[in-house]
């Protein structure tokens, strides 16, 4: 087993060598390492080894080659195997990125690609590396960490799953009334330029504009996802303008042919215009690439896959043109300091509560995590502190929240009234908590397109 590290990373460029017994050592990787470590992700991550998917080396090596606007081979640790001629036998990566919590921005690091050599699993290889990794996004002040990955796995490590994860509808063009042509169209379509990055990034905020978390993008993060990453991986931006014979610009869309469906991963429309005329615009357009594309195609593109999250003005503009919603899944969070990030957050917890039934509320609301606690103190609707306090008993508290099932609240994900219904030992001891709880922390669902 992998001993646990004590090394104390007080700066980014702190050098890295563990030696974790068994011949092996932990260490950052450089550039020397790329074609092993791409080679490496493609045979660990890809569904099936008989076809193994190559865009997962290109991502590697466009999160390592330096192009990318947060990451480069410095952000990956490695254990090697020096009985083994140093291979590779485990990695991950930190993805620095800023997410705005209802406009809020705050630091998070995103870890991926976490993948361990079958023969050396079990040791706890993947613990000694999270352990460093989080230190390392701590050093850059990222006040959470996510990760998409396998159910269960990850709540080891102090993650819970507290964010939508994906969420979609369908259109397929066979549906009677999905297929209708046009004469004479109001818009047309073409590839964004470097010069339509003022006009995207303000589109942007429009296809956000439904979800209280979003992943911020400035100018050098558009560069890298229009023109520098690789045309494969998912890092790859497509994003199309649409305008009208004059060229004004009224929305952006993000599309991809992806086995039998165009993927639309983004849709912005500016206010003023119609969502259901560019959308409906969108649907012909499709339908015309479509049939393009299917003239040498072994499998035909016959859909719209919209993956917009749980909900969406697309979804809303298309109705009972599309089929039913597709269940979303769910970002694993990381909140290493619950009292620094409601402090970050307090702005909107105070907006939040002056629009409420409690406006001008003044009081505490005591939570209790069971293992640990926290007192929200009011006054006069002001959050002036977030503190711990010495409950008296297990049940000592005006709500209580097992496990990390708070994070789930704080995140939009869930209501208190789900998670009142799903865990018995989840509830408020009083009506007000109650009423409190619903005030801060309404339900909002979230779709994210990380870098």
């Amino acid at each position: 087993m992998a001993r646990t590290i004590s090394l104390k990373m007080q700066n980014l460029n702190d050098e890295l060598l563990v030696e974790l017994g068994d011949s092996l050592i932990m260490r950052w990787a450089t550039g020397d390492d790329i074609d092993e470590l791409a080679e490496f992700n493609i045979r660990l991550h890809s569904d099936n080894p008989d076809e193994p998917q190559l865009w997962l080396g290109e991502w590697t090596r466009d999160l390592m080659e330096g192009n990318h606007p947060t990451t480069n081979a410095a952000d990956f640790t490695l254990i090697i195997d020096q009985n083994q001629g140093d291979k590779i036998v485990s990695s991950l990566c930190l993805i620095s990125q800023t997410w705005t919590y209802a406009g809020m921005p705050f630091g998070v690091g995103r870890i991926e690609l976490v993948g361990t050599d079958p023969a050396y699993r079990r040791r706890g290889l993947v613990r000694c590396q999270m352990e460093i990794i989080h230190k390392r996004s701590a050093a850059k002040g990222e006040l959470i960490q996510a990760i998409t990955g396998i159910p269960w796995y990850y709540r080891q490590f102090g993650y819970e799953m507290a964010l939508n994860l994906g969420g979609s509808r369908e259109l397929f063009w066979a549906r009677f009334g999905n297929d209708n042509p046009q004469e004479e169209e109001l818009f047309k379509m073409r590839p964004a330029l470097a010069t339509d990055i003022p006009k995207l990034d303000e589109l942007y905020r429009f296809h956000c504009g439904q979800s209280l978390i979003s992943c911020r993008r400035d100018k050098q993060s558009w560069e890298f996802g229009l023109f520098k990453a690789s045309s494969c991986t998912p890092g790859r931006q497509r994003a199309q303008i649409i305008e009208d014979a004059e060229g004004h610009v009224h929305a952006y869309v993000d599309f991809w042919p992806w086995r039998s469906a165009f993927t639309v991963r983004e849709v912005g429309v500016k206010p003023g215009s119609s969502w259901r005329e560019v959308c409906l615009f969108l649907v012909r357009q499709l339908k015309l690439q479509a049939d393009m594309l299917n003239e040498t195609r072994e499998k035909s593109i016959t859909n719209i896959y919209f993956s917009l999250g749980e909900s969406h003005s697309v979804y809303n503009a298309l109705d009972d043109q599309l089929e039913r919603p597709q269940k979303p899944y769910a970002w694993y969070i990381r909140v290493p300091d619950l009292k620094r990030f409601l402090d970050h957050i307090s702005p909107l917890l105070e907006r939040r509560l002056e629009q409420s039934v409690v406006a001008g509320y003044s009081g505490k609301l005591r939570l209790n995590f069971y293992r640990d606690n926290l007192c929200l103190k009011f006054e006069q609707g002001r959050l002036t502190a977030v503190n711990n306090y010495e409950p008296q008993n297990v049940e000592d508290a005006d709500a209580l929240f097992p496990e990390l099932t708070f994070l789930q609240l704080a995140f939009g994900y869930r209501s208190y009234k789900e998670l009142d219904y799903s865990f018995a030992d989840c509830y408020a001891k009083n009506t007000e908590a109650t009423i409190l709880l619903n005030a801060l922390f309404p339900r909002c669902p979230s779709d994210i397109n990380p870098l």
